[in-house]
């Protein structure tokens, strides 16, 4: 086994390597509704996208750079929107999550040493490495330092950034052990939602994997009772009594003390709001 690389163990590498969770690709049926739902309903700001390489997307952004994409197929002859109405043959929601690296050459020569399999992608934007083993891929920015503007990240209600993940997990074991082979770090087990979870931390940002047997009443509350995969994101914010009050009438909301949950039930997810 290899211990250091770099001059560092691998989980010193790996913590100083990982950023944060990036973004989410959302595929959607109707793009026009669920930008209507979360500007008027959780009144977050939208950010137009454009139709391109056969979807058109538009964009959640937040002021630390994370952000959440929704994304609808226009081309299914073209490969990326092809892959987005596969997915939707199944059910709307999360496809998969980014994460950001410091470094792309670091993180391969880890996945060399690993013999993890995956491919490269570039662009003068991104270089994106994506394990064949699916549901993630890493991103590494030419621009760091860049963010958008405070118009697209300025929330009605306070947002500030996409800070967790939860993941419906039908082997938690076996998603526990895929994650920490990429350098995650495992924090152990909890409860949430009465719903037995393993927790992961990647960079900032951390993953929750949840026994999917035990989550029948998430279930319920989406449009899937046989979902598995990407079910839920942590969003902060800075002040709940403000979001409360915007969707304190909003149907399939949950005001506790210290955190305000909201299902979107026709795209299986649920937002989990906390200061």
């Amino acid at each position: 086994m290899l211990t250091f690389l770099f001059g560092f163990s691998n989980n010193q590498t790996h913590q100083s390597n990982y950023i944060s969770i990036d973004h989410i690709p959302i595929a959607v049926k109707n793009l026009g509704n669920i930008k209507n739902m979360l500007s008027e309903l959780l009144c977050f700001k939208v950010k137009e996208g454009r139709e391109h390489a056969g979807i058109k997307n538009c964009f959640i952004k937040f002021q630390d750079g994370t952000y959440l994409e929704f994304i609808t197929p226009t081309d299914s002859l073209q490969e990326i929107g092809k892959n987005y109405a596969d997915f939707l043959k199944k059910r709307q929601g999360g496809t998969s999550f980014a994460v950001s690296v410091e470094n792309s050459g670091s993180l391969i020569q880890y996945m060399n040493v690993k013999s993890i399999s995956y491919k490269i992608d570039s662009n003068k934007i991104w270089k994106t490495i994506e394990p064949k083993s699916g549901g993630i891929f890493f991103i590494e920015y030419s621009n760091k330092q860049w963010k958008d503007s405070k118009i697209n990240t300025t929330h009605l209600n306070t947002a500030l950034s996409l800070k967790s993940i939860y993941f419906l997990s039908n082997d938690v074991l076996f998603d526990l052990k895929k994650y920490k082979s990429f350098g995650f770090s495992d924090k152990g087990d909890g409860i949430f939602l009465n719903v037995p979870y393993r927790k992961l931390v990647v960079g900032h940002s951390n993953l929750y994997l949840l026994d999917e047997s035990k989550s029948i009443k998430i279930k319920q509350s989406l449009n899937q009772s046989n979902m598995t995969g990407i079910c839920g994101f942590e969003i902060k914010i800075k002040s709940l009594s403000t979001l409360n009050k915007l969707i304190e009438n909003m149907p399939n909301v949950t005001i506790e003390k210290r955190q305000t949950i909201t299902y979107l039930k026709d795209i299986n997810l649920f937002f989990v709001f906390t200061e």
